[in-house]
């Protein structure tokens, strides 16, 4: 009885893992679109990137692309990202992404950046996007 009762649980441990990495996949695919969106500064792509709900319905959009802008002119292009963190999470049938990254740009090395997705059908769409040179700001756990 034991085995099948360890045998149930590392089955759902499994299934969960594969989510999760499945998610995490399928987020990292549209942050690439989206640093190449931010480095091209293609409003046109990115708004297919931004989440309709969480950021373009808002009424937030114009404020991304403030913090795009601050980005740009204060750190330049994106040269290089390595992920360095991610975490994934699904409440009440919702699933988020969050990815962190370690950036090279024009100006400054390093600098952090994290992006927050949410899953859309098969899809996932940018609803966060946060950058700074103190990785400990970037770090900080989200309430």
């Amino acid at each position: 009885m034991k085995q099948i009762k360890l045998f149930g649980i590392l089955l759902i441990l499994g299934f969960v893992s594969f989510t999760s990495c499945e998610s995490v996949d399928g987020a990292q695919k549209v942050a690439d679109s989206f640093f190449k969106a931010f480095n091209n500064q293609d409003e046109k792509a990115m708004e297919t990137i931004l989440d309709q709900e969480f950021v373009i319905d808002a009424g937030i959009k114009d404020d991304f692309y403030d913090v795009f802008d601050q980005h740009a002119s204060s750190l330049g292009n994106i040269k290089k990202y390595d992920r360095y963190a991610f975490s994934a999470n699904t409440n009440n049938g919702v699933t988020t992404v969050t990815l962190k990254f370690k950036c090279e740009t024009d100006k400054r090395t390093p600098v952090y950046e994290k992006l927050k997705f949410i899953q859309r059908g098969d899809d996932y769409k940018v609803i966060a996007f946060q950058f700074n040179t103190d990785k400990s700001e970037i770090d900080k756990e989200e309430k």
